[in-house]
């Protein structure tokens, strides 16, 4: 029986970049030496929705469950604490709780009632009332454990009630107090109220901080009042732009990147399905653009992601509300060789790589919860972190974001990365990736897995994001995705950036065979097309788990895949083994990045299915 602990982690990641000039060989990233990709070993893993908090930690507790996607309300952790079998994995969310406002709409299209409903919010009250200090309190749109965020430069915070700030903005707008009503009417005159709306699965920690808005607005004279609604019809309406006043939810990153700021929040995506929910436009936000997403040195690129935050904090087109401690129960008592992941935590994809039973041989079943139905298994439409927790147990990407969200190779042997400076084949101004793969991917459905795939990926994303898959929303500067060789993709873009590696390395890879745009899915079905929901619907894809049954809004079953290009050859759930699983040792990754210089080494590393 292991003894109690809380693992802590505050995630510190510092990209490191190399300018390596006057080479242009290959350089190789082997498969890693640890253990890491090796696996999975466990026979299956059955994700169960349990809607109650109080359920879970119940059936955590009963056995039931082995752990718990979602993270554990702080009062809890004394009656978990208890518990001689079971741990706790706490770690500082890379990531927070925040509140979407409608930027389009009257009058919350005027900044400054924005600005003044940010200084009203009490967010050291969210942080003692709601997770009993588990929490810190954040304004960038950039989490605080990501090395460009800017948090503590900001000249100004909204952490505590400063109603009367909010009240001398809204009094400066000409936001006057109706003498019968005592709320303000817009400056137009007109009466307006704003309804904030939240998960109606989650009363506590939701429901709760869309009431502390629901205070804030009336500190403010404001009309207000809370709704709860069914998730997914609400991010159904964000996703089409539909009409809504506010919204809280919660958002979670998986790499430490900052490219996504040229993309969630630019004007000429406020009315494009899936982009930019908010509705902002700002074209001094705009501006920095160019320089965020083509800029080729540190410097230049955070400057860029600095002005877009200090935009963004002025203007509120989002409030950050919390940034919580993320704790999470997992029992000891049957399984070992969970993997402390700062992206998708204790419960993610490496630890349903890694899991093995104590005695150290495969097999077994892990029962997981998770507190909502996923909506889809669409990889280019889910919107839900339940769907995703399921589907990066069944994807390969060329790179993964490995524990500590720096790149782990997944089918990527080696990599080159050229520009006009390193050979003069290459046009000048553009970058030019050459990517060997491995060769022993194979597709569910038996068909070899080849460098053709990887780039029809890129050119799928690009072909269908005319008809609005948002896959192609980093895709615009591709020039060429084709295939040399069987086992060996070149990639190249009309343009240089600091961003270019990630671009591609972490898209999940889609075979050819079956979303071609001649006898196949095709570029405009990317959206009607609906696996494992729908059993005429291919579900064809290459990673450690396959998805083998499942009842709709109760459980999902995933089964190891024998096929997996790392599963160890052992592995036979009809029979017995004794076969011990070898631990892994956990070397840090380097990122030697020299966009626009010469070659980009890797070295070592670890890494989480994105979706762009």
């Amino acid at each position: 029986m292991q003894s109690k602990r809380i693992v802590a982690i505050v995630i510190v990641c510092i990209l490191s970049v190399v300018a390596i000039s006057g080479t242009s060989e290959v350089s190789a990233i082997e498969t890693p030496s640890s253990n890491l990709n090796i696996g999975p070993y466990v026979d299956k893993i059955v994700y169960n929705v349990i809607a109650n908090q109080e359920q879970r930690i119940l059936a955590l507790q009963a056995g039931d469950i082995e752990m718990d996607t979602s993270f554990f309300d702080p009062i809890y952790l004394d009656q978990l604490e208890a518990d001689p079998d079971i741990d706790i994995y706490s770690a500082l969310r890379n990531g927070y709780g925040h509140i979407t406002i409608n930027c389009r709409d009257y009058p919350l299209n005027i900044s400054g009632l924005r600005r003044a409903f940010a200084f009203a919010y009490n967010k050291t009250t969210v942080k003692s009332d709601i997770f009993n200090g588990f929490s810190i309190e954040h304004d960038s749109l950039v989490p605080r454990p990501n090395s460009w965020c800017i948090e503590d430069d900001f000249n100004w915070h909204y952490y505590t009630d400063q109603a009367d700030i909010g009240n001398a903005i809204l009094d400066d707008l000409n936001f006057v107090i109706d003498g019968g009503t005592g709320y303000r009417l817009a400056p137009n005159g007109n009466p307006f109220n704003i309804v904030i709306e939240y998960a109606a699965s989650s009363p506590e920690i939701g429901g709760g901080v869309a009431q502390f808005g629901v205070d804030a607005l009336t500190a403010l004279h404001i009309d207000a009042e809370i709704h709860d609604t069914d998730f997914n019809d609400y991010i159904s309406r964000l996703d089409n732009h539909g009409d809504y006043d506010m919204v809280f939810y919660g958002k979670v990153f998986y790499s430490n990147d900052v490219d996504w700021l040229a993309y969630e929040y630019w004007s000429d995506y406020s009315d494009v399905t899936y982009m930019n929910p908010s509705n902002f436009r700002n074209a001094t936000y705009d501006s920095w653009r160019d320089q965020l997403l083509y800029g080729t040195t540190y410097e230049e690129v955070y400057e860029a992601s600095a002005a877009m935050q200090e935009i963004l904090q002025y203007n509120v087109p989002r409030l950050v509300v919390y940034e919580n401690t993320y704790l999470q129960g997992y029992r000891t008592d049957q399984f070992t060789g969970h993997v402390e992941d700062l992206g998708r935590y204790i419960s993610g994809p490496w630890t349903m790589r890694r899991m093995v039973k104590l005695n150290g041989t495969p097999g077994g079943t892990v029962p997981v919860a998770i507190s909502q139905e996923p909506d889809t298994f669409n990889i280019f439409t889910t919107n839900s972190a339940y769907s995703a927790a399921i589907l990066s147990n069944l994807y390969s990407s060329l790179y993964k974001f490995g524990p500590d969200l720096n790149p782990w190779p997944d089918l990527a042997e080696s990599f080159l990365t050229e520009t006009h400076d390193d050979n003069p084949e290459v046009p000048l101004g553009h970058t030019r990736f050459t990517i060997d793969i491995i060769q022993n991917a194979t597709w569910s459905d038996g068909v070899k897995l080849t460098a053709a795939d990887v780039a029809f990926t890129q050119t799928y994303a690009l072909e269908s994001a005319p008809f609005g898959n948002p896959a192609g929303t980093d895709t615009g500067d591709l020039v060429a995705a084709y295939a040399p060789t069987p086992y060996r993709v070149v990639i190249e873009y009309n343009t240089e950036s600091y961003w270019h590696f990630g671009n591609w390395a972490y898209d999940s890879i889609i075979p050819q065979h079956i979303f071609n745009d001649v006898d196949g899915i095709g570029y405009e079905g990317w959206n009607t097309w609906n696996p494992v929901f729908d059993p005429d619907e291919p579900n064809v894809n290459c990673g450690p788990y396959q998805i083998t049954d499942l009842e709709a809004g109760e459980f999902y079953e995933l089964t190891y895949n024998a096929n997996y290009h790392y599963c160890p050859e052992h592995i036979d759930p009809t029979t017995t083994t004794t076969t011990v699983v070898p631990e892994f040792d956990m070397t840090l990754a380097i990122v030697a990045g020299a966009v626009g210089a010469a070659v980009v080494i890797l070295v070592g590393g670890f890494v989480l299915l994105r979706q762009k």
